[in-house]
């Protein structure tokens, strides 16, 4: 090298320590099994990067491959993807005895996402420990390098696991493509204190089931009188109206909640959701004006009964056993009366200091015909499906 290319050593030395040749541009995602761990059964989820998977098809000749100078993976038929799963999974119990496998379905990569989704049902064989086996795991990471899967329990109530906080159990590379997994035990009441925290979590992130609860509150310190509301002076005719409104709506969204939770009513669809924004634009119009006075709560217990089919949702998505399911919507519904309660702490005090004041009517109704106004756009957006 000449005394020019020497100059420029140290420097070319730098740029190599800060941007290695061999890094890549993105870090290229793992592969992912999720374990749900029902009564009986067991439902596996694999996640699959579309390219890795693409290149283990073409390396085991389950597809063609597309040769030299190719701008995109081939995306490979279903058929193939099924039976090269189905061929690179194992699960047994400790003895050895193998686990009955069926595909539920496949999903292809969506236009904003880079992964297949395969779901698997296992059956543990007669007699064998349902919580416990054996996991081998050949999907890709045998075929393609580098690669690796992330092996995690994402659903286990007697282990107090449930969806949104997994348990990871470890890695599966090419060196090590097994692992045992076992659930815990004795650990049912810490599912429980999980579903009080999903309910909390619940009504937190339902901005419809807050607007109905707050404009329910909003005339709970008025009286109707000639078609206009006034201040209630009467006290304990206030806390009559909030006890009652709020006890109401607990009432019917406990009974719809069990009930669907347990599948003597429907699985809320795209109807309920409808009703719910109509049920908060029903309130928000009432705060307006009076449509339905000293009737509040016979209102606030029907539109519960459309609420709980909707909270019922998160329950029916579990497949929990009967008693598990009761327990569950206990321990959520617990949850949504904290909630709720919190709620009606922080609202009341307001409305009692706005109460015959001058601002409670613009308050009330700038309130009121915010709630209305993203209660009819919920509505329409509902009902064309978005």
């Amino acid at each position: 090298m000449g005394r020019g290319g020497r100059r420029w050593l140290p420097f070319l030395l730098l740029l190599g320590a800060l941007f290695p040749a061999s890094a890549p541009a993105h870090p290229m995602p793992d592969s992912g099994v999720a374990v749900r761990m029902h009564e009986g059964r067991w439902l596996l989820r694999l996640t699959l990067p579309f390219d890795r998977l693409a290149m283990a098809l073409i390396s085991t000749g389950r597809i063609a491959d597309p040769g030299p100078g190719f701008t995109a993976y081939p995306v490979p038929p279903e058929r193939a993807v099924r039976d090269y799963v189905l061929a690179n999974v194992h699960l047994a119990s400790t003895d050895g005895q193998a686990w009955k496998l069926h595909v539920l379905s496949l999903d292809k990569p969506a236009a904003n996402t880079r992964n297949w989704t395969v779901d698997i049902e296992a059956h543990a064989p007669a007699g064998h420990d349902p919580r416990r086996a054996r996991l081998g795991y050949d999907v890709i990471i045998r075929d393609v390098i580098p690669d690796a899967a992330i092996v995690s329990v994402d659903q286990d109530w007697q282990g107090g696991v449930l969806p949104g906080h997994p348990r990871v159990l470890g890695k599966l590379e090419r060196d090590e493509r097994a692992i045992v997994i076992g659930g815990t035990e004795g650990a049912g009441f810490s599912a429980l204190l999980a579903m009080i925290a999903l309910g909390i979590e619940h009504i937190a992130e339902g901005a419809d089931h807050i607007a109905f609860l707050v404009t329910l509150l909003l005339t709970a310190p008025l009286a109707a009188r000639a078609g206009n509301w006034i201040a209630e002076r009467d006290n304990r005719r206030v806390l009559a109206n909030t006890f009652w409104r709020v006890t109401a709506f607990t009432g019917g969204h406990t009974l719809s909640l069990l009930a669907t939770s347990l599948g003597l009513l429907p699985a809320a669809g795209q109807g309920v959701e409808v009703l719910i924004a109509l049920s908060v634009a029903i309130s928000a119009a009432h705060a307006l004006m009076p449509i339905y006075p000293r009737r509040e709560a016979w209102i606030a217990g029907g539109f519960g009964l459309i609420h709980g089919m909707a909270f019922a949702t998160v329950i029916r998505e579990l497949e929990l056993s009967t008693t598990q399911t009761v327990l569950a919507t206990l321990g959520f519904n617990l949850g949504i009366e904290v909630a709720q309660l919190g709620i009606v702490a922080l609202v009341m005090p307001l409305l009692l200091l706005l109460r015959g004041r001058s601002a409670e009517p613009y308050v009330r109704r700038g309130a009121a015909l915010v709630a209305l106004a993203a209660a009819l756009w919920w509505a329409c957006s509902r009902m064309l499906g978005e």
